[in-house]
């Protein structure tokens, strides 16, 4: 999802901190960035569309092997106490502890996997600020999905930084190493459903 443009200032004069961003209604779509509360577009339908099945792979995939659960946009991920966000999509691995994970969002720790599908306005945020930040609070695994390009990389987290594990276009069946058996059709992600 993207953001407001121009709406972020430096740390030093923002007033808001995460239990400013915790305390927002469940329907406020705002994140926040170095201390200010900023809007987020609304996603399009295609956008939520690919959050949608997305999940559904997920949920397919790790039910029946009791590997996880995941949580779509809108559960919040602390980066600092002055900066939080809302992964598209977030997977916590069974037989890890999380015990940062409240009812209100992960205030310590990281996601096992988070998901950006990227928008124009978002994709710059997307592609550099996020994933400083999931890199800094250590998520293993970074998958950015771009509709536009119809495209899937999958990052995995080298220490301090990000290396491009697999880029994945059109058509392909993603196959990810680190979820043996999760097969996603990415056709299936690009194609806005009958209704």
């Amino acid at each position: 999802m993207g953001h407001t443009p121009g709406m972020s200032s430096p740390a030093a004069s923002a007033p808001y901190t995460w239990d400013d961003f915790v305390a927002l209604e469940e329907d406020d779509l705002r994140e926040l960035i170095d201390g200010e509360l900023v809007e987020v577009e609304v996603p399009t339908a295609l956008h939520e569309t690919i959050v949608w099945r997305l999940c559904a792979f997920l949920g397919a995939w790790a039910l029946p092997r009791k590997a996880g659960i995941g949580f779509a946009s809108g559960s919040k991920v602390r980066i600092g106490e002055r900066r939080g966000v809302m992964p598209d999509v977030q997977f916590y691995r069974s037989g890890k502890e999380h015990p940062g994970r409240t009812d209100l969002g992960l205030i310590s720790g990281h996601p096992d996997l988070a998901i950006e599908a990227v928008s124009t306005s978002s994709a710059r945020y997307d592609r550099m600020t996020k994933l400083a930040w999931y890199a800094s609070i250590g998520v293993p695994e970074y998958w950015i999905v771009d509709p536009a390009t119809r495209m899937l990389e999958r990052l995995v987290l080298q220490g301090e930084h990000y290396l491009v594990a697999e880029v994945y276009a059109d058509d392909a069946v993603f196959r990810p190493d680190s979820f043996e058996g999760l097969e996603i059709p990415l056709a299936e992600l690009w194609t806005m459903p009958l209704v």
